[in-house]
């Protein structure tokens, strides 16, 4: 058989890594049409912590080891650090000109700094205590009334409402749109994780305007637009009306920073706007899934749930009448149970896909320029290699463990790690702190209807996702 020198030259530059058996044109979406987490990680183990699957027309790399994630967002983190384009953030994202899904690029790194300094950074979440405290007390009210009536509580509605309430608070003051957010959020998030041809066969776009995605997007994208416009609006307004300086919330602080041109960049409405989207898009169900997945993990181990109520219910509230944030650092046996919450089910299982900006190349494997990575955050934070048990939920052994979870120890990587680490860890671990302890001191809880905690479903929604496939429905005494 004739070699040609064209041949053994594309051999030689691209050893790729391993990969399951494809298909002609499909590659391997015929195997991951229906992936889960499960199945993810079986097929890494088949094929190793770095695979590579063709989905359609795109080569999209999945990396399963600490190791490996290291290599990706530590080592060589400048060439990973970007995000490939997405057709739904192209509409939704307006441009995916939010912090979440922007580029990487001087616009990404000066986004990004506003956005810390004006909702995210460690003093501005420190200031939304009250905010928070009033989220709580709102809460544990609904809670008392369900309990004189001996009625269960949708834990997983109250959670969702408590984290948007939050959000909604520190975005605008006069926020009440609590329902309509947690819908266009769950819907958004349904369509971006839809197939469609453009992402993975560019030549077969026209086919997502057949099959109505397109269309199907620019209508949930008109009604956060009209959302947004409101919001805004309404800030604007109220400032004129009162003579107040824009500031207390973050539209607020926008529109301060866009009248008085103090940045070194044109903000215009529409990246106000994006900003918005990227805060209730990434930040409810951050808070929501966490709270969730610790309350059914607790109802299971009885011991733990008696160790977390003991500690809790040693701090004295006095007439506050609830834990603050200030008093979580005494609660060692609650900042387990969240830890270990976090390494079974983190709220974002698979990062959002990095892009490679140039050619490299990973143990002995070269990379081609633009192509996708996953990171699969829920089989890494699993890796036996690191924990023993690793499926099994054992808060203790975080006991004296010193692995964080700030993108430092990569067996441990619940919010990411590198440039691109979720930038709302403060705010997140803030508000899950706060509202697990609250409900742990003032209420004891059962399952409904004389239900076993054997019966609790453990199920994920179909997909790569934490959602439960069922409502947490818990009883407060």
């Amino acid at each position: 058989m004739l070699i040609t020198k064209k041949a053994v030259y594309k051999k030689k530059k691209y050893k790729l890594p391993p990969s399951p058996p494809k298909l002609p044109f499909i590659g391997n979406l015929h195997q991951v049409a229906s992936l889960t987490l499960h199945s993810l990680r079986a097929l890494s183990m088949k094929h190793g912590p770095l695979m590579l699957l063709h989905i359609g027309q795109i080569r999209t790399f999945v990396v399963s080891s600490a190791e490996m994630a290291q290599e990706i967002l530590k080592k060589q983190d400048d060439i990973f650090a970007s995000r490939p384009s997405v057709k739904a953030d192209n509409i939704l994202g307006y441009g995916a000109s939010n912090v979440s899904f922007a580029p990487y690029g001087e616009y990404w790194k000066r986004a990004k700094k506003l956005y810390i300094a004006h909702l995210l950074g460690p003093a501005k979440v420190r200031s939304f205590k009250p905010a928070r405290e009033d989220q709580v007390r709102f809460v544990l009210e609904k809670m008392r009334q369900a309990q004189k009536m001996s009625k269960s509580v949708d834990l997983t509605e109250v959670f969702n409402l408590f984290a948007v309430g939050i959000l909604g608070r520190l975005v605008s003051k006069n926020f009440s749109e609590e329902h309509l957010v947690l819908e266009l959020t769950k819907q958004g998030a349904a369509l971006y994780f839809e197939f469609n041809f453009e992402d993975y066969f560019p030549p077969l776009r026209f086919l997502d305007t057949f099959l109505q995605y397109e269309s199907k997007l620019t209508n949930i994208s008109k009604r956060c637009d009209d959302l947004f416009e409101k919001m805004i609006s309404d800030r604007k307004n109220r400032s004129a009306q009162d003579d107040k300086k824009h500031d207390g919330d973050l539209i607020g602080a926008l529109l301060s920073l866009q009248e008085n041109g103090e940045l070194d960049f044109e903000l215009t409405k529409e990246h106000i706007k994006a900003f918005l989207l990227d805060m209730f898009a990434a930040g409810v169900h951050t808070t929501s899934r966490t709270l969730e997945w610790a309350m059914v993990e607790l109802m299971k181990d009885h011991k733990t749930m008696k160790q977390i109520q003991e500690q809790v219910r040693k701090i004295p509230i006095g007439g506050r009448g609830i834990i603050t944030n200030e008093d979580i650092n005494e609660l060692t046996v609650l900042k387990s149970v969240i830890k270990e919450t976090l390494r079974l089910h983190p709220p974002g299982p698979v990062a959002v896909p990095h892009q490679s900006t140039q050619e490299t190349c990973i143990n002995g494997y070269t990379i081609p320029k633009g192509s996708r990575f996953l990171v699969n955050i829920w089989s890494i934070n699993r890796d036996p290699k690191f924990w023993e048990n690793s499926d099994e939920f054992r808060p203790e052994r975080f006991t004296g463990n010193t692995a964080d979870f700030w993108g430092n120890n990569f067996q441990f990587i619940p919010f990411g790690a590198g440039r691109r680490m979720c930038p709302g860890i403060h705010f997140a671990m803030h508000n899950i702190e706060l509202l697990l302890a609250n409900i742990l001191y003032h209420f004891d809880w059962k399952l409904p209807n004389g239900m076993t905690t054997e019966e609790l479903d453990m199920e994920y929604a179909p997909g790569l996702s934490v959602m439960r496939n069922k409502k947490l429905h818990l009883v407060p005494n």
